[in-house]
């Protein structure tokens, strides 16, 4: 093969990797982009509920506080996971052990939504207005398909690792 062919090979493949790439990053790729979720909810609450800059600037604090919240139980979570799967490298598994953790897992993942819970019940307080709390109904209803929709990915994600 000579020098041309070569070259005229490489560059095709180039070519068909790089559509490649920019298909995956422009139409799979971002559903599974984390940062945009943060930013996702917050928006649309702020959009769909007309804030003003004092409500925002509540909002804000309400969200700083609740992921703080979430962060913790999430280290509770992968803690108390890791003391469970660690049953496994046991001789005999201690079932009783097993159960306890598998309970606190459960009593955490309670407090979680017992948190979000309490969240958007504290977003329903900053609405002000007769046309924000009939807003923040019709918004309640989207955000927790969003959000049950984001748990079953992250599942799905999960199931893949």
């Amino acid at each position: 093969m000579n020098k041309i062919k070569v070259l005229t090979y490489s560059l095709i493949v180039l070519v068909i990797f790089n559509i490649s790439m920019i298909v995956f990053f422009k139409i799979i790729k971002p559903r599974d982009c984390g940062g945009n979720f943060r930013n996702g909810p917050r928006k649309m609450i702020i959009e769909k509920l007309h804030f003003n800059e004092d409500q925002q600037k509540q909002l804000e604090a309400s969200i700083e506080m609740h992921i703080e919240k979430v962060k913790s139980f999430e280290k509770q979570i992968q803690q108390t996971k890791e003391n469970l799967y660690a049953q496994l490298s046991q001789p005999k598994v201690d079932i009783k052990a097993k159960d306890s953790l598998i309970n606190v897992l459960g009593d955490i993942q309670k407090q979680i939504e017992t948190s979000r819970f309490n969240h958007f019940k504290k977003i329903r307080e900053i609405c002000n207005t007769p046309e924000q709390k009939e807003d923040f109904k019709e918004l309640t209803v989207e955000l927790s398909k969003m959000f049950s929709h984001r748990r079953m990915s992250s599942i799905k994600d999960n199931q893949k690792k």
